[in-house]
C-alpha cells in the first residue's frame, strides 16, 4: 500500500504521514484518533502510553507501554497508522437503520 493511499485511507493528507513516519505527530492525526499530540509522542518516542492512547488501543495502561517498548519506536508508528486505517474503515461501515414498518425509508410514510 501507498503513502497516498494510506493518506487518501485515514483522511489525513499525505504531508502527514510522511511526517510521522519519521516521527513527528500532526495535530491532525492525533484528532482523527482522539488522542493528545503528547499521548502520541510519548508513544511513539519514549514507549509511555497515557490512559487516552491506552483506551485507543483498547488495552491497559501497563500493556500498550509493554507493547511500544517491544516494538520500539518503527513498530508503534506502524501501530498507529494501523489505528488511523482501522478508524477509517469503522466509519464507513458505520451501521445505517434498517427500514420497518414503523422505520420507513426516509420520504417514505407507512
Amino acid at each position: 500500500m501507498s503513502l497516498m493511499e494510506i493518506a487518501s485511507r485515514a483522511g489525513v493528507p499525505l504531508e502527514d504521514i510522511e511526517s510521522l513516519i519519521r516521527g513527528n505527530v500532526s495535530t491532525r492525526i492525533a484528532s482523527r484518533l482522539g488522542v493528545p499530540v503528547l499521548g502520541l509522542e510519548d508513544f511513539i518516542l519514549r514507549g509511555f502510553a497515557s490512559a487516552s492512547m491506552a483506551r485507543r488501543l483498547g488495552i491497559s495502561m501497563s500493556a500498550a507501554e509493554d507493547l511500544a517498548r517491544a516494538v520500539g519506536s518503527e513498530g508503534a508508528i506502524g501501530i498507529v497508522l494501523g489505528l488511523l486505517l482501522s478508524s477509517s474503515s469503522a466509519e464507513s461501515k458505520t451501521p445505517t437503520a434498517i427500514p420497518t414498518a414503523s422505520n420507513p425509508p426516509r420520504g417514505e410514510h407507512a
